[in-house]
């Protein structure tokens, strides 16, 4: 095997193993990733697209090298996504993986929170819910921001005081 081709496939490796680590890590924004993008990472995340990280689309099994015609390789089997268990502790990390891209899983996730901000009884922080419900910070103010459109929740505060009643 001649050297380009080790080093080809070297480089094909380190990139499926840092997709395999950014999907394992959703918490991370992307201020963080491009920040990382800076270092000695950066030819490989500038490589990956959305569709490789959600592992849809025609181009998620292609690297970038592949894609502007240099090297392909085989697409990768896909492990099914270990759900997300976090300590309580951490307020913008899932407790537990919840699923908000299709309706009936808003819903259910809304009807969820609604519980808890009645189960709570007083006034509810965001993260106090977060923690009664799982997932991510931003799911639990988007639910909650559905849940005051549809009438069924009130809130008074700004920011982090931000408390939300039942309607």
């Amino acid at each position: 095997m001649p050297k380009l081709d080790i080093v080809s496939a070297i480089e094909g490796r380190k990139r499926q193993l840092l997709v395999e680590e950014l999907r394992k890590h959703h918490e991370l924004t992307i201020g963080e990733i491009n920040q990382l993008a800076r270092g000695e990472l950066g030819p490989q995340l500038r490589s990956i697209t959305i569709a490789d990280l959600i592992g849809s689309g025609p181009e998620s099994s292609v690297s970038g090298a592949a894609r502007q015609g240099r090297a392909s390789r085989e697409p990768e089997a896909r492990a099914p996504r270990p759900k997300a268990v976090k300590s309580p502790s951490s307020q913008n990390k899932p407790l537990r993986e919840v699923v908000t891209r299709t309706a009936a899983g808003r819903e259910a996730f809304d009807q969820r929170i609604l519980e808890a901000i009645k189960a709570i009884g007083g006034p509810a922080s965001a993260t106090e819910i977060q923690r009664r419900v799982g997932g991510t910070n931003m799911q639990v103010r988007s639910g909650v921001n559905r849940l005051i459109e549809a009438g069924h929740v009130t809130w008074t505060g700004k920011a982090r005081g931000t408390r939300y009643y039942p309607a």
